[in-house]
């Protein structure tokens, strides 16, 4: 008995009309395409997406601040080895996160530095994102073709089954722990109050006659995973090389190797951590009068 072989050449829906003596057999056929996403419109931060009629994202507007854009999730239609690839837009970037049923992420997240990657055991579904990774954005008017696809080579980029999944906002979740025991007075003469006037948003008002030199008042601890973090801030109180308000922050990782320095001014990132506990804090060591208003953020970006 002989095989029969049909290759798809491109995505569509057809039928085989197979014969054998008397018997007439159709066979519905459905092609799909090797392009594992989905997306479609979306608007946010800034940002808007449309859909060409090639199937590619066509990128406008100008993002409301670093690590902002679209994203969209979608149930993960694969499992085993896959490949990411694609053209994007001059300061932006793309990347994929697998989901679990909880929508935590599981494992690494992909993107073209490390494009080929097993889809983690547990997987749900996919969040895929386009941010901003320019300190300051500015504005976007270009296309972005993405591809997931089986196996580890890319292939031409072909548009996928389904462009019409809307998507929406979406901007890194900070990690910076809030600082407590809030207010407080640092320094003498008569020092500078701490408060919160939101939160994550600290104030620094007051004055002293002489170096606040507080270097460990306002310290919080968070656990990290293995991964790129940079620390970054909207308003540093003065810019992100001075000594006068800042951060500092040491990592002791979780394999014992040792503590090390993982961010202080003017080496706040992105700088890759091993897994383990990130202490930070943030420092005064003005003189005179202050008022300034400082929101630190810390973003794991890949």
């Amino acid at each position: 008995m002989g095989a029969l072989s049909i290759t798809g050449i491109k995505p569509g829906s057809t039928s085989l009309k197979l014969t054998a003596g008397k018997i007439t057999k159709t066979v519905p056929i459905t092609v799909l395409s090797r392009n594992l996403l989905s997306y479609g419109p979306a608007e946010g931060n800034g940002l808007t997406a449309t859909v060409n009629t090639d199937g590619s994202l066509h990128v406008t507007g100008t993002a409301t601040g670093q690590w902002r854009g679209l994203s969209w999730t979608f149930p993960c239609p694969v499992q085993g080895t896959v490949k990411l690839s694609g053209t994007s837009i001059a300061g932006l970037s793309f990347n994929i996160k697998c989901l679990d049923a909880k929508g935590q992420q599981l494992g690494a997240q992909m993107n073209l530095g490390n494009s080929v990657m097993a889809i983690p055991a547990g997987t749900v579904s996919l969040f895929l994102n386009v941010i901003s990774a320019e300190a300051t954005p500015t504005a976007k008017d270009g296309d972005l073709r993405i591809q997931l696809e089986y196996g580890t080579t890319a292939h031409e980029w072909m548009r996928p089954d389904n462009t019409s999944l809307k998507g929406g906002g979406y901007e890194l979740a900070n990690l910076y722990p809030r600082v407590t025991g809030l207010p407080k007075t640092l320094g003498t003469d008569p020092g500078v109050m701490v408060t919160e006037p939101s939160p994550g948003t600290y104030r620094f008002k007051g004055s002293t006659t002489q170096k606040v030199d507080s270097w460990d008042s306002l310290t919080c601890s968070v656990h990290v995973d293995a991964g790129t973090y940079t620390l970054d801030a909207s308003d540093w109180p003065y810019d992100s090389s001075s000594w006068l308000i800042g951060i500092q922050s040491t990592l002791t990782p979780d394999d014992g190797s040792g503590q090390t320095i993982a961010f202080e001014p003017k080496g706040y990132g992105p700088r890759p951590l091993k897994a383990g506990t990130l202490r930070l804090n943030i420092f005064v060591n003005t003189t005179g009068e202050v008022d300034k208003t400082f929101t630190p953020r810390l973003y794991k970006i890949d």
